[in-house]
């Protein structure tokens, strides 16, 4: 079952009772995962103990496990020692940039807490040197950064690649989507992982990430949510079924269509195209002369189409277009995925199974 998560930052914008409040309706909601950070340049530290203290002891009643991202200059800020920070309600700490391998090390040593690594960034003998510095596999944890900066986000296969690679190794990873109504400072533009998600509603995001089956928790990282997204995101099945269903407006569809478009199961080639989903079924299941259509179309990211009789071995091959292709009038597009389910696009790797839905608009 995955979890989900909120971001509380002491010493930015929002008032203590804000955050308190805000911690209180996303618990009621389901969200048990707290990020937050003992190191952001913008906060105002003549306060931020006794704030985050506080902060943290009603985290700790509500049942949050909480994650705080802290740097070198953590300890020298806030005059604490690793030691101190179980006490704190903290349950793991993040680390990222300036700690060695064996730094690492003492720090889960000297906190007794589990260790996150920065699951965008570390790369296999990076993970290797920190396991050969004798930290233990079984306290660490992989968290995907968030990107304030505009256009700086990760792209969706860097995402999955990264993430692919800690699931192998059973270790959990996390991910961020971005908030809508009041994202962090200092620039406002969102805190998501993946660059795409910055412009979409937070439950599409959420989405992709659930289907894509490469996270174990999704965090929003801007604070203070609205009630209607956070219910909105966990109300969403956590664990997207294999196979991914994509729901279709067709297009008139013949008989012999219909059979083709809304078998019970395609599964996309593991030799993956790179412009085109095609359906391995397809051609192995139905022999399916398809006559052309009257007018090629112009084809699309999200279009469903069918190879016909003009493709000679080819035809009643089904294919899901990736990208925008021109008119061919040996291909047939005889439907189109909602918007909604574009981004799931994404998620449908080498090997993996889909379904097609039917909806009617009016």
């Amino acid at each position: 079952m995955g979890k989900l998560g909120i971001s509380v930052f002491t010493g930015m914008e929002q008032s203590v009772l804000q955050n308190i409040e805000y911690l209180q309706l996303a618990a009621s909601l389901g969200y048990h995962q707290l990020f937050t950070s003992l190191h952001i340049p913008e906060a105002d530290y003549r306060t931020f103990i006794s704030d985050c203290r506080f902060l943290l002891k009603e985290a700790q009643r509500l049942d949050f496990s909480v994650t705080a991202d802290l740097s070198p200059r953590t300890r020298m800020l806030l005059g604490i020692e690793p030691a101190d920070l179980r006490s704190w309600g903290i349950d793991t700490l993040r680390v990222d940039f300036g700690f060695s391998p064996v730094k690492i090390r003492e720090l889960a040593e000297a906190s007794g807490l589990r260790i996150e690594v920065n699951a965008s960034v570390m790369q296999e003998a990076e993970l290797n040197q920190l396991l050969a510095a004798g930290v233990d596999q079984k306290i660490l944890c992989a968290g995907h950064n968030y990107y304030p900066r505009p256009d700086t986000g990760l792209g969706f296969d860097l995402f999955a690649r990264r993430s692919q690679y800690f699931q192998a190794m059973k270790i959990p990873v996390s991910a961020f989507i971005p908030g809508i109504q009041h994202p962090r400072g200092p620039l406002y533009a969102g805190l998501p992982t993946v660059e795409t998600h910055r412009e979409m509603k937070p439950v599409e995001a959420a989405r992709q990430l659930w289907a894509s089956g490469l996270v174990d928790t999704i965090v929003f990282g801007d604070p203070l949510v609205s009630g209607p997204d956070l219910m909105a995101v966990a109300a969403l099945p956590q664990e997207m079924a294999n196979p991914l269903v994509f729901r279709v407006k067709a297009y008139e569809l013949s008989a012999e269509e219909q059979e083709l478009v809304w078998a019970s199961m395609h599964t996309n080639r593991n030799d993956a195209a790179g412009y085109v989903v095609r359906s391995q079924e397809s051609r192995e299941k139905y022999s399916v002369q398809m006559p052309p259509r009257s007018q090629p179309q112009m084809r699309r990211r999200g279009d469903v189409t069918i190879d016909n009789l003009r493709y000679g071995r080819y035809a009643g091959e089904l294919q899901i277009l990736l990208q925008d292709l021109p008119a061919d009038e040996k291909v047939n597009v005889v439907g189109r995925i909602i918007d909604e389910d574009l981004c799931l696009l994404d998620c449908l790797f080498p090997g993996r199974g889909f379904c097609l839905k039917e909806v009617v608009t009016r």
